[in-house]
């Protein structure tokens, strides 16, 4: 995106009326604490959700351009989600964004056609961005599985290639930085040890080299969970203080 507009989109009013709009969506009425909370830090027990992949990615014959790469998701018929039930939703955005958006699925119940998230989700991710000093439309949102897998969680059969699948999407993509939205998220794509994510931004591998990137709580949770929001916050600072480097 050029330069100019991003810089006036992520003007101190721009940020001060998006992050107050995020958090007035969510409801806020939970108390927060003054310390950041570490969302990368992965849970010590996740059912059905298989542990990070290999860090190092494999090629296998994916096509080589974003526009064929999309092709080969909407038409090849081995992909692992084609056997579980639903629509599946494809990757929506532009090509080397400042920021990349990933889920591990889509929710089952969605704003609009080939939208990942429900409506409430949808405004409260919308909202995050405006506090980073952007539109939702500048991000590219992708998800590992394109449908939203039996009982929500991506089983053990098909997390390998999905995390291979998504290494090589991320390597066309070519974005600045990562946002991975929720815990499976984080354990198919982070390390399970990446040093002190306090200080540091862990990286996630592609086969073209790294790209810095964060893990937050999913936004529909937030909604359950308001006070999550304050270790999002953090986390998405974070982040941004390398956009001006």
């Amino acid at each position: 995106m050029p330069g100019d507009n991003q810089n006036s989109m992520r003007s101190p009013l721009t940020h001060a009326e998006g992050l107050l709009s995020w958090w007035a969506l969510a409801g806020v009425d939970a108390a927060v604490g003054e310390e950041g909370v570490n969302w990368l830090k992965p849970k010590a027990k996740a059912a059905s959700v298989a542990h990070t992949a290999p860090a190092t990615p494999t090629v296998r014959g994916y096509p080589d351009t974003l526009s064929a790469f999309h092709d080969y998701l909407a038409q090849s018929a081995d992909l692992p989600e084609k056997a579980w039930p639903g629509q599946p939703i494809y990757p929506t955005g532009p090509q080397t964004p400042q920021l990349m958006l990933i889920v591990h699925a889509p929710e089952t119940t969605t704003s609009g056609p080939n939208t990942h998230f429900g409506t409430n989700t949808e405004q409260l991710l919308a909202r995050m961005m405006q506090a980073m000093g952007l539109a939702l439309t500048d991000c590219y949102i992708a998800s590992l599985s394109l449908t939203a897998p039996p009982g929500g969680a991506i089983d053990s059969a098909a997390i390998g290639t999905l995390v291979d699948r998504m290494r090589h999407h991320i390597a066309l993509v070519q974005p600045r930085s990562l946002l991975l939205l929720g815990d499976q998220t984080n354990r198919a794509l982070l390390p399970t040890e990446h040093g002190d994510s306090i200080k540091n931004l862990p990286f996630v591998n592609h086969q073209n080299g790294t790209v810095p990137a964060i893990s937050i709580i999913h936004p529909r949770l937030m909604l359950e969970q308001p006070s999550a929001k304050a270790g999002a916050w953090h986390a998405m600072q974070r982040l941004m203080k390398g956009w001006d480097q």
